[in-house]
């Protein structure tokens, strides 16, 4: 039997629950417990796994939301990005959004010896700002530069958006060194079994598997989920700030030489299961799914007395929200920061314009894939 401890944030309209569950026998006894592998996402194995897990749920359950709404009636977008991973010290994503909101910090941290638990706090950073766009004026601006963590971005990102309720949801990571930004027309339910940005945990995969579902009880209607954006509005907002930046020099390099144009990505590819199809597909997931528990950073193996689960439910119905994951170049990590966050600034003004004026937000459609990105039939 489980005993389920729950931690639950209020907030003055919502609240995301997040629980985690531990066996009965008492705290200390790191004895395995047997449970249905077809569950199980973090291989927990070695003690340096479990340890770096047992950190991970402890900050994903303690997190309180950084995030405020105002009562301007302004609005809101959440905005993420994310910090160092394997041999990435820069991240060009939180990079170019410290530079859209300064109070977000880059995270200037480095990575523990091998073996050793890499904390995850010192990898978040968190801040609300008020921008003046172009077209849809003054707006809330919620930034996140999330440590690189399988299932635990997800949950931060859930607690943030459960608190500021935003009106658009735009996500981003860094893919090749040199290439076109790639709009993420959905998201799937996989995930490949490559270590995160801790160097400890993966997905664990049942034998003869490459992948491990992100979230076990998702109908398998639902195994690929397209995002929500006015695509062509944001499509052609974002290609003509590309190239009005294009000719610019920073570092010697050209920013149309490293930001190539813009490419609407195909779903579900081999090439995007890592933790950028994470947040995209847990986001997407729960936003669309209000007061449904998931189940996430479920341990393997499980441990008495220990947690070894997380289950995290969205008080908020977001149902209607755009959200979006948008792949950059990462050789944008030192240079042409201003530029990136004004082609970040463009999308969100496009986005937030094109509701105003009744283009309302579709699903994503693989027949309007680039056909170098497209999506293919996996499940």
């Amino acid at each position: 039997m489980l005993v389920r401890h729950l931690l639950l944030g209020a907030f003055a309209a919502a609240a995301v629950l997040v629980s985690g569950c531990a066996s009965e026998t008492p705290a200390g006894d790191d004895e395995a417990v047997g449970g249905d592998e077809s569950e199980v996402k973090v291989d927990t194995r070695t003690p340096a796994a479990r340890r770096q897990y047992d950190a991970n749920v402890a900050f994903a359950m303690g997190y309180a939301p950084r995030c405020t709404r105002s009562a301007s009636g302004r609005p809101r977008v959440l905005v993420t990005g994310f910090g160092r991973f394997m041999n990435i010290d820069n991240n060009a994503t939180g990079r170019i959004l410290s530079t859209l909101v300064p109070a977000a910090h880059y995270p200037e941290t480095e990575a523990p010896a091998a073996g050793m638990v890499d904390p995850p706090a010192p990898q978040l950073s968190v801040a609300t700002s008020t921008l003046t766009l172009p077209g849809a004026g003054l707006v809330d601006v919620c930034a996140m530069i999330l440590p690189v963590y399988w299932d635990l971005a997800a949950i931060l990102i859930a607690k943030e958006m459960d608190a500021f309720q935003p009106t658009f949801v735009m996500m981003n990571g860094v893919a090749g060194g040199r290439q076109p930004i790639w709009i993420e027309l959905g998201a799937t339910n996989r995930a490949a079994a490559l270590e995160d940005g801790s160097n400890q945990l993966r997905p664990a995969v049942r034998p003869n598997e490459e992948f491990a579902k992100i979230v076990e009880t998702a109908a398998r209607s639902e195994n690929a989920r397209a995002n929500i954006l006015s695509w062509r509005a944001v499509e052609s907002a974002a290609t003509a700030a590309i190239a009005r930046h294009a000719p610019e020099m920073d570092q010697d390099v050209r920013f149309g030489d490293v930001l190539q144009g813009v490419k609407l990505a195909g779903f579900p590819r081999n090439s995007n299961t890592y933790l950028c199809n994470n947040v995209t597909y847990v986001t997407g997931y729960l936003m669309s799914h209000p007061s449904t528990s998931v189940r996430l950073m479920k341990a393997s193996p499980a441990v008495r007395g220990k947690i070894n689960e997380v289950k995290v439910q969205m008080a908020t119905d977001l149902r209607a929200v755009p959200r979006v994951f948008v792949h950059w170049p990462a050789q944008m990590d030192d240079k042409h920061h201003a530029a990136g966050a004004d082609v970040m600034k463009a999308i969100i003004d496009a986005q937030l314009t094109a509701m105003a004026h009744g283009d309302a937000p579709t699903p994503g459609d693989n027949a309007n894939a680039d056909p170098t990105l497209q999506g293919g039939d996996y499940f």
